[in-house]
């Protein structure tokens, strides 16, 4: 079984070492999905739909243990609430 950590209140594999890039493409997902969310008339089922179908038929290659771990990582900011995505902007990430 594995161990985890919360990390932007996402959990994260603790060997895993979060690198600067990855904390920037992260915050600016959350960024975008929160204005996307925000926004009048958007159909944030159909979003949330689209990365729950990702993450339910990985990309190969993606499918097993720490890949599907990484993989399913970003789908799972874009399938965050705005509640929760408001939290994480007013931490700034922490």
């Amino acid at each position: 079984m594995r161990q985890y950590r919360r990390v932007y209140d996402l959990e994260v594999n603790v060997a895993y070492e979060i690198k600067p890039f990855e904390n920037g493409v992260l915050m600016a997902l959350a960024s975008l999905t929160y204005a996307l969310k925000k926004s009048p008339g958007f159909d944030s089922s159909a979003l949330d739909a689209a990365a729950k179908f990702f993450v339910d038929i990985p990309a190969r290659g993606c499918s097993d243990g720490d890949d599907f771990d990484a993989y399913e990582w970003p789908l799972s900011v874009v399938q965050r609430s705005v509640a929760d995505i408001e939290k994480l902007l007013e931490n700034k990430g922490n």
